[in-house]
């Protein structure tokens, strides 16, 4: 957690009135194009189970690094919003951990544990796809309306998104689908299960004699959350929103929270997704590649997926019991299908009997990116740009990558993901060695090419703690891949891993690296870097998710200042559903995908582990408010260098008559992120004919950044011209051409 709490914070806000932005409380519940500079989301006053409502939004943190007597990164020169230049504009969107919750994969038994086990479930989870929904329609809205201008009232627009990982939950195909179909505007049908009738029997974990639920409808909700279909009347564990308080159990957290009868069927139908309306990219987190963030696929993990046994009982304190076999199968690698059906032998109340579902089978990395690739968007949300080198030499398993929406700026997308996957340990991150290489070789890139370097990864620095190798789980050449999805599948050595302080280490070796954007710890936090010897450094930013209150993600500009500081922007966003939740009691058949997306964020802020009161006195997953709404400076690493990025020229194709002359315009741009002017820019013409003459060169004295000069090129035909002349038009090793063709000179008779 971020710890740099001082008055020098308190100093950097009062320089706030340099940004000229008003804080004001909305005056509705609406959240759609409102950040949090507008308006908060907080609880309203009720007892037990709260509602929320809105308070006056809270400005931005001017920060520069020095916090607690530190290294200042960058340094706050009055006028610089009148000065700045955008180098880019991005969204962070993360940890959706969008969950089939009705798997039999998922381990809600462990919850009750609380400690290491919290996120096993969560009471809100069914309607994770409507506020994933929710967020990407906020994130439109703000594609073409930046929170901040650059000079002369510019407005930039949005380049992309980037989810910086956790869109699944569970490692599952069908996760992956519905992460897709969501950012592509697809249909989204949620539920899961089918007609178990071509199972039973047949798949390990389908045996004959089964009583599956639902079988006559498996589009209904089948899981934890039916009070009608638990095993055992001692569980009470779960939040049932059809009866919430049942009577005497051993345990239930949620007797005073609200009833939505229906809501766990409802919360399975389709809908229409909105559909990210600029790029979308992906990077993979722990949840994406292993199974509940923590263990490789082996084919026992695979078999229960696909299976008809779910395991749901096993803890004290909701069932009773005190043994925990469930809990010892996760932790024991060499479990089989044929123990959990000797544990169900001899107590068949720690099970629910679910309808199966081929589509919940794990899935491989390179599978996933084949995913994200099949659909034809460009660049196949990311893993489009893995360097062809490097999937070839990891057998395409390789999914890091970069990217440069826009000259000046390189994104650097590294896998984080501790693919060795030991269960406690691998939901930490680490970097194999040939990535780590990569990732040098990049830096280096960005720095001869004057380049600013942004890193995104699911896990920041301090989070990559896991020293396990990815040769812990078993070479794919070993396993069949289909059956273990999660066998090793790179055939290079993936030693030295190399941890948190090793890749930041390699970064502060590097100037041009200002900012490494995360998630994981589901907690606004922003942390200053500083090199050993204090002359740069980089931003750790790391945004709450989606799937924990406080249900927020974040807009991040990148500002050239012109005065040799560059300032980062980072503002956090609510999703777009409104503030008001449906009012208990109300039936959930009719509820629309916006109202769903409501209930979640209340039910998120009220869940007991992870909610908005579980880490009092402050609120989990807040962070502080320099971590929200913020101003970061950072000296601009970059070279005084022009970038003359654009040549035109007009017309680009004319008819000439012999004799006759006219004057091709020639404009070039020095891009806006360059970081000097262009000066004495040669611009060289030729002719391919010898009797269309040209004037061979021009010289424009100065072009200043974001400029474009404009000259006009004499084009003479001679008497005698005859054919067709291609001119070449040359600047600063780009060309470009325009046509001719020569009309003869009319004969007198």
């Amino acid at each position: 957690m971020n710890r740099f709490r001082t008055k020098a914070v308190a100093t950097f806000v009062a320089a706030i009135g340099l940004l000229g932005v008003a804080v004001a409380q909305a005056a509705t519940g609406d959240t759609l194009g409102a950040t949090t500079v507008t308006q908060r989301i907080v609880p309203d006053s009720s007892s037990g189970f709260n509602f929320l409502t809105t308070a006056p939004g809270e400005n931005y943190t001017v920060r520069d690094g020095s916090e607690e007597g530190g290294t200042a990164l960058g340094t706050a020169v009055q006028g610089r919003d009148k000065r700045r230049t955008s180098i880019s504009y991005f969204g962070q969107l993360t940890d959706f951990q969008l969950a089939d919750e009705e798997s039999p994969l998922r381990v809600e038994f462990l919850d009750p544990q609380g400690g290491a086990f919290t996120s096993s479930w969560r009471p809100g989870e069914a309607l994770n796809p409507q506020e994933e929904d929710a967020m990407i329609r906020q994130f439109n809205y703000f594609a073409n309306r930046p929170p901040h201008q650059a000079k002369g009232n510019v407005r930039p627009s949005m380049d992309f998104v980037v989810n910086t990982g956790d869109i699944s939950d569970n490692n599952q195909y069908n996760e992956a689908l519905w992460n897709l179909q969501l950012i592509e505007g697809k249909t989204v049908n949620p539920g899961s299960g089918v007609d178990p009738s071509s199972s039973i029997g047949t798949n390990p974990l389908c045996p004959e004699g089964m009583n599956v639920l639902d079988s006559a409808d498996p589009s209904l909700y089948t899981g934890v959350q039916d009070r009608d279909e638990w095993p055992s009347p001692t569980m009470g564990y779960f939040w049932d929103p059809d009866q919430p308080d049942p009577g005497p159990v051993t345990v239930n957290p949620f007797v005073d929270w609200p009833s939505y009868p229906g809501l766990m069927d409802r919360a399975q139908r389709p809908f229409k997704a909105a559909g990210l309306k600029v790029p979308a990219y992906q990077v993979f987190g722990n949840h994406d590649s292993l199974v509940q963030g923590n263990a490789w696929g082996s084919s026992i993990f695979n078999q229960i997926a696909t299976g008809c046994l779910k395991p749901i009982n096993d803890d004290s304190d909701n069932s009773g019991r005190s043994s925990n076999p469930l809990l010892n199968f996760v932790l024991n690698p060499n479990f089989t299908a044929q123990d959990l059906l000797n544990i169900r032998t001899t107590e068949p109340k720690y099970f629910m009997e679910v309808p199966p579902d081929p589509d919940r089978r794990l899935i491989s990395k390179k599978d996933h990116m084949n995913l994200y690739r099949s659909t034809g968007v460009a660049n196949g949300h990311g893993f489009g740009f893995v360097d062809q080198a490097e999937r070839k030499a990891s057998n395409g398993f390789a999914s890091y990558y970069s990217f440069s929406p826009r000259p000046g700026v390189r994104y650097i997308s590294i896998d984080t993901t501790s693919e060795g996957g030991t269960v406690l340990v691998s939901d930490k991150g680490n970097l194999d060695d040939p990535q780590y290489q990569w990732l040098e070789r990049e830096l280096k890139e960005a720095t001869s090419k004057n380049e600013i370097a942004v890193v995104f990864s699911h896990h920041a620095p301090g989070s990559m703690t896991s020293g396990v190798p990815d040769e812990s789980a078993p070479s794919c050449a070993n396993v069949d891949p289909a059956a273990a999805p999660g066998c090793d599948g790179d055939p290079r050595d993936s030693t030295p891993i190399h941890e948190g302080s090793d890749v930041a280490a390699l970064l502060l070796r590097y100037p041009v690296a200002v900012a490494w954007v995360a998630g994981h710890s589901h907690e606004n936090e922003i942390t200053p870097f500083v090199s050993p010897d204090g002359e740069n450094g980089f931003w750790s930013i790391r945004t709450a998710a989606l799937a924990d209150w406080p249900k927020q993600n974040r807009l991040i500009q990148i500002f050239d200042n012109r005065d040799g500081n560059l300032s980062l922007f980072g503002t956090v966003i609510d999703h777009a559903a409104k503030v008001e939740a449906p009012a208990a009691g109300t039936p959930a058949a009719n509820l629309g995908t916006d109202e769903l997306a409501s209930l979640s964020r209340a039910i998120g802020f009220n869940d007991n582990q992870s909610g908005g009161e579980a880490c009092a006195p402050n609120r989990c997953g807040e962070g502080e408010v320099e971590d929200r709404n913020v101003e970061l400076l950072i000296e601009d690493p970059r070279k005084p260098r022009a970038n003359l990025n654009k040549v035109t020229v007009t017309p680009k194709k004319r008819q000439l008559r012999a004799g006759k002359r006219f004057k091709l315009t020639v404009k070039v741009s020095n891009f806006i992120t360059a970081t000097a002017d262009a000066k004495k820019v040669r611009v060289r013409v030729k002719s391919s004919n010898r009797r269309v003459k040209v004037k061979g060169q021009a010289v424009i004295s100065k072009i200043q950044p974001g400029g474009t000069a404009t000259v006009k090129i004499p084009v003479r035909a001679l008497n005698t011209a005859r054919g067709k002349a291609r001119i070449t038009v040359t600047v600063a090793g780009k060309k470009v051409t325009t046509n001719i063709r020569v009309i003869p000179k009319k004969r007198r008779r």
